[in-house]
C-alpha cells in the first residue's frame, strides 16, 4: 500500500528543502539536472530548519535549560532533530512521531543508519532525478541519542512519559483536529518544559474535521497554565516544480509549563 500522506514527488521536496546542503557536503557536485533551463541550488535550498533550530536554541539558552528528553511530532526528514542534537550536547534520547512511513523510513536511514540512500529530486513537472546520498557523517553524529520512532498519528494519552522539550512544527494546519494535536502536545510537555508550535495557517477543508478548531493565531491554543517565551515569523519555501517553489511564513511560538 502506498504512503497515505506522501508521493515520491513529495519525498524529492523534502529532501531537497532539508538535505540539499549535506548532499553537496558529501561530495555530490553535479547539478540538479532539469527539463528546462537549469535552476541554482540557491533556488531550491531552504534556510528554514537552521533558522527554526537557532530560535529554539535561543529560546532554551535564554531559559538556561539543558533538554534531555525531547519530542518531535511530524519531524519530516529531520533536519530540525539533527540541528538540534548539533545545539545541545545533553539530547539523550528523542521520539519522533510521524504517520508517513515514506518520510519516517527515510529519517532512519539518514539520522540513525547512516547508509548511503537515494536522495530524488524534482526534475520537472512529472519527472524525478536521483543521486546516492552518503548519510554515514550524518549519522555519526547522531549516534549517541537513543531514537525511537513511532510510525503513527500523535494522540492524547499516546505516550506515557513527558519530555522536557516538545516539538511539532508546520503540522497543525495538515491535520483533522489541530487544537486536539496541540492538548496532546501540552499533555506530554514535562512541568517547566517548553513546547514549540508553528503553523503556516494553510487551513484546508479537506483536513479539517471541525472548522472551529482553525485559529487567526496559534496563541489562542495556549492558556493558563502557560507563560509565552517567545514568537517568530520564519520563511518556509518548498519546490513544486523544477523552476517554481511555494513560499509561506511559519508562524512558531515558545510556550513553558508552569502549571499541570
Amino acid at each position: 500500500m502506498d504512503d497515505f500522506y506522501l508521493d515520491q514527488k513529495g519525498l524529492a521536496a523534502y529532501f531537497e528543502m532539508q538535505w540539499l546542503d549535506k548532499l553537496r557536503e558529501s561530495g555530490v557536485t553535479e547539478p540538479l539536472e532539469s527539463q528546462s533551463k537549469s535552476v541554482p541550488d540557491s533556488f531550491i535550498e531552504s534556510e528554514h530548519s537552521k533558522k527554526v533550530s537557532h530560535f529554539i536554541a535561543d529560546v532554551v539558552g535564554n531559559e538556561n535549560a539543558s533538554p534531555t528528553e525531547v519530542l518531535e511530532v511530524g519531524p519530516a526528514l529531520g533536519r530540525n532533530c539533527y540541528e538540534l542534537i548539533q545545539c545541545f550536547p545533553s539530547i539523550h534520547s528523542i521520539t519522533v512521531v510521524e504517520p508517513s512511513n515514506r518520510l519516517l523510513s527515510n529519517f532512519k536511514r539518514i539520522l540513525i543508519d547512516g547508509v548511503k540512500c537515494e536522495f530524488p529530486y524534482i526534475k520537472s513537472l512529472k519527472a524525478l532525478g536521483q543521486f546516492s546520498f552518503d548519510t554515514s557523517s550524518i549519522a555519526a553524529r547522531c549516534e549517541h541519542v537513543n531514537f525511537t520512532l513511532l510510525e503513527r498519528p500523535f494522540s492524547r494519552g499516546m505516550l506515557e512519559e513527558q519530555f522536557d522539550l516538545a516539538i511539532c512544527l508546520n503540522v497543525l494546519d495538515q491535520c483533522e483536529f489541530p487544537k486536539t494535536l496541540v492538548d496532546a502536545l501540552k499533555e506530554a510537555t514535562v512541568l517547566n518544559g517548553i513546547l514549540f508550535v508553528s503553523c503556516s495557517y494553510q487551513w484546508n477543508k479537506k483536513h479539517l474535521k471541525d472548522e472551529n478548531e482553525a485559529v487567526d493565531d496559534i496563541n489562542d491554543y495556549f492558556d493558563h497554565g502557560w507563560v509565552k517565551l517567545s514568537e517568530k515569523e520564519i520563511e518556509y519555501k518548498v519546490r513544486y516544480n523544477e523552476r517554481y517553489s511555494l513560499l509561506f511564513l511559519s508562524h512558531i511560538v515558545a510556550y513553558k509549563k508552569i502549571s499541570s
